[in-house]
């Protein structure tokens, strides 16, 4: 294998490695290099209410954890929405997806940069689940 090879191959497992850490699913990372297997930390279910029912159940879950909002997106015509909140290193990323009359939730959570906890973000989709 020449250098310009090893170089290539090199700059392509970089590149690619931040982008599988990133979307936290099962990834391949440089062929011959080596498997990179990411484990799905996130919380998903189908909750049986409206889109704006559960926006409002997730900001009450959020505020009664202490949690602050940091982001709000609304996309394709607000159909979908993210919420982002924090309470020091501890940040709580909730995805809303319309699907009629039902709305399909992902959640995910993590302290600091890099430790996700699923059975944190399974107890926040709970708690969106049971609110009234």
């Amino acid at each position: 294998m020449t250098n310009k090879m090893l170089i290539a191959r090199v700059a392509l497992i970089l590149a690619v490695t931040p982008v599988a850490y990133g979307c936290r699913t099962a990834a391949a990372v440089g062929a011959g290099a080596g498997a990179a297997t990411m484990v799905n930390q996130n919380a998903d279910a189908l909750v049986d209410a409206p889109i704006g029912t559960v926006e409002r159940r997730t900001r009450s879950v959020l505020a009664g954890m202490g949690m602050t909002l940091r982001d709000v997106a609304y996309e394709d015509n607000a159909t979908e929405r993210e919420f982002e909140a924090r309470s020091g290193d501890n940040v709580a990323h909730v995805k809303l997806e319309a699907e009629g009359q039902r709305t399909k939730v992902g959640v995910s959570y993590r302290r600091g940069r890099m430790d996700y906890s699923k059975e944190e973000a399974t107890r926040i989709l709970n708690a969106i689940q049971n609110a009234r």
